[in-house]
């Protein structure tokens, strides 16, 4: 009987291990991706592009503080400054992402300002899983420093209070690698970070921003990773 148990746990044991391990194997790892430009093939990107945005469909943030669900919502998200380049044998870029026509779903009587500008980003566009690409976006100067401060404000609002996402954003490339468009669509969500290894929180709670965007380079030049 005693073996039968012991068996058993056994057998529990070494499929947490299976599941961990599967899960630990899920994460984006990195690759030796360059960006490149211009029909077909295209060349090997060299200086740097001015790179736009704009959201395609609804897009959402959600949290939760002290205890209050948190949900805003956004009509568009445009690149400020944003360029990149190749840079240490890698796909790399840099800006700001400006939310406009912020609104605030909950709390009930809460509100913000309608446009809300992050600090200072870092991108790497060298990340995979199997044959699917992922795109990493956190604050310049690392991932505790925030990414911006959303303040709750009204008259009503239950909880009046700034709002600081941190840590790191995963998001997912709906093209493939060698795949040259003059607009590359990328999408984010809860499951995208954790699958590919982010964490964006505010303070211990977790949270979560939903949506697709579409980037272009301000040449229009057809670009995209190799």
């Amino acid at each position: 009987m005693r073996l039968k148990k012991l068996g058993a746990a056994l057998f529990v044991v070494a499929a947490l291990g299976a599941v961990l391990a599967s899960s630990a194997l899920a994460a984006a790892v990195t690759e030796d991706v360059k960006w490149y430009t211009g029909t077909g093939e295209g060349t090997e990107l060299t200086g740097e592009e001015t790179a736009l945005s704009e959201q395609v469909g609804a897009s959402s943030f959600e949290t939760t503080v002290s205890g209050q669900p948190i949900v805003l919502h956004s009509t568009n998200i445009k690149c400020k400054e944003c360029k990149i380049k190749n840079e240490g044998g890698v796909a790399v870029g840099n800006g700001k992402l400006e939310f406009t026509g912020v609104t605030v779903e909950k709390p009930t009587g809460c509100s913000t300002t309608s446009t809300i500008t992050t600090k200072a980003l870092k991108v790497k566009a060298d990340y995979m899983i199997g044959t699917t690409d992922y795109v990493l976006f956190e604050p310049k100067e690392g991932p505790e420093t925030g990414f911006a401060t959303v303040e709750l404000t009204g008259g009503t609002c239950p909880i009046k209070t700034a709002i600081i996402p941190k840590g790191t954003v995963f998001v997912e490339a709906k093209s493939k690698t060698k795949e040259q468009k003059t607009e590359q669509e990328v999408e984010s969500s809860a499951a995208i970070n954790s699958t590919a290894g982010g964490s964006l929180h505010v303070g211990t709670e977790t949270a979560s921003l939903t949506g697709k965007a579409k980037f272009k380079l301000e040449s229009g030049a057809a670009f995209g990773t190799h």
